[in-house]
């Protein structure tokens, strides 16, 4: 079932909501294209590496959960998809977008226990306690301040229950390619897109949430895809940084947790301290 509940998207940048209700992709692995927004000509290897990788977040995300789950910004719901065989709760999934939620829909129309609504992450129009589980991938890195981030934080808090989860992710103001980034390549690294896993537990922690652990991800040696260079075939033939990446975040980082915090990407689970 999918619908709009009408509410206004005050946190979004207007251009970045055209992109995503215009956004059109082909070929194979077509919706893994949409939710990370890849080039149609992307590489088989790179399009079996990143739903790995997804799998591997679905898992951090949906693990026991139960109960009723919101995934806040479920986009063309990739992450429900990857975690449905082994779900068993009742979940609700909210965008900003209309053509990510329709994919998402038709994608989820032979689970009963899926809704599907329009709204935005602050705004959110749902009672209060409502939920035993909120998701939140790849939505606070995009709002425009981190005002915005902290509003989107005090919605989670009130639509969980008491003592429900939070997941949610950031990108890593102190990974290796962000520093140099900012201090050879002198690029803006600014909140909320990009936060130290300090900053961003304080913010967790004002908001009334307790962090239970981390799973960090995207260890690349250069930032961003190789693959989208025409010179990548000199520099990195075999996919050398992508299998690298993915030999930490699946063989080392489950075993050397400490590790998560040096990664590009994180996900935070905490849990709602609210009485």
């Amino acid at each position: 079932m999918s619908g709009s509940c009408g509410v206004g998207i005050k946190s979004l940048r207007k251009d970045e909501h055209v992109f995503w209700e215009r956004l059109e992709k082909n070929g194979v692995d077509v919706e893994l294209k949409y939710a990370r927004d890849l080039p149609d000509d992307t590489p088989e290897f790179i399009l079996h590496t990143l739903a790995e990788f997804e799998r591997d977040v679905a898992e951090f995300c949906f693990s026991g959960a139960k109960g009723l789950i919101l995934d806040a910004g479920c986009g063309n719901g990739n992450l429900l998809m990857r975690a449905m065989p082994s779900l068993n709760a009742n979940y609700v999934g909210t965008d900003f977008s209309k053509n990510m939620l329709g994919r998402a829909a038709s994608r989820a129309r032979d689970a009963k226990d899926a809704l599907f609504l329009q709204s935005s992450v602050d705004q959110l129009p749902f009672k209060d306690r409502s939920f035993d589980r909120v998701i939140c991938s790849g939505v606070l890195t995009c709002l425009p301040t981190i005002g915005d981030a902290a509003v989107a934080l005090d919605e989670f808090q009130r639509v969980l229950k008491p003592g429900g989860v939070l997941v949610v992710d950031f990108f890593n103001r102190m990974s290796h390619f962000t520093i140099v980034r900012k201090h050879i390549f002198r690029e803006s690294i600014n909140p909320p897109e990009y936060v130290s896993p300090l900053a961003f537990r304080s913010e967790l922690e004002d908001a009334g949430f307790e962090v239970l652990e981390y799973r960090g991800f995207d260890f690349k040696l250069c930032q961003g895809y190789l693959f989208m260079s025409r010179l990548r075939p000199i520099i990195d033939p075999c996919f050398f940084q992508e299998r690298f990446s993915r030999f930490l975040e699946s063989k080392v980082v489950p075993r050397l947790p400490q590790m998560s915090l040096l990664g590009y990407r994180v996900y935070v689970k905490c849990r709602n301290k609210g009485i």
